[in-house]
């Protein structure tokens, strides 16, 4: 079954077809992270929500997080401090979790009040000189992103602190609080196949512009 995964899947970007959701989109969470064994590791940036760019806008634009301290075995949001004016780049980070091997979670987003802009690479799987191959599609699907993140060469990495496995970057539409929420996510172990490595919490947070 994975083969047949992997051969509708091109090596840095999801296909193009129809939206799909509920548990569909809970299988394709798991698919991507698994067809990424074979892929190779993609570069940075990429999947941008198309028409967005141009000049700052008035907004000032934040992020604040539902857990500022995470502990043990979490992924959590927080901000990147180098945001400025309309735009916010999120980290999503992993905290503390031993013999990592990947991840896949899906980002949803209220696509009125913020656009997702793209991505660029965390240091949590790259340690060690790792090229992880990277999935970010944040186009198939209006107002989700969907990541998938696996080391390459069948290696494993421990996170010790809070590091970023992916950085994304939003901007404001308007004035509001915009909540993100953190779903279908998994960590995986080096087994083969990668195991869930539970139990792990997950926490996100809102973007806001003013």
């Amino acid at each position: 079954m994975l083969v047949g995964f992997v051969e509708v899947l091109e090596p840095c970007r999801l296909s193009d077809g129809p939206a799909v959701n509920g548990g569909a989109m809970k299988l394709g969470t798991l698919v991507l992270l698994l067809a990424l064994v074979t892929a190779p590791a993609c570069g940075g940036g990429g999947g941008s929500d198309s028409g967005v760019g141009g000049s700052p806008s008035p907004l000032s634009a934040s992020f604040v997080p539902d857990q500022p301290t995470p502990g043990a075995k979490t992924v959590a949001m927080k901000k990147d401090l180098n945001s400025s004016n309309d735009v916010v780049s999120v980290y999503v980070t992993l905290t503390d979790t031993a013999g990592v091997y990947g991840t896949a979670f899906e980002v949803a987003f209220d696509g009125a009040g913020a656009a997702y802009l793209g991505f660029t690479h965390g240091a949590a799987f790259e340690a060690g000189g790792n090229a992880p191959a990277y999935t970010v599609d944040g186009s198939s699907n209006p107002g989700r992103i969907v990541v998938g993140i696996a080391r390459t060469n069948g290696t494993t990495t421990s996170i010790v602190g809070s590091k970023a496995v992916v950085v994304l970057q939003f901007r404001v539409k308007q004035a509001g609080t915009f909540p993100l929420t953190l779903q279908n996510g998994v960590v995986y172990d080096g087994q083969v196949p990668p195991l869930p490595i539970s139990p792990i919490q997950w926490f996100a947070g809102a973007i806001t512009g003013v």
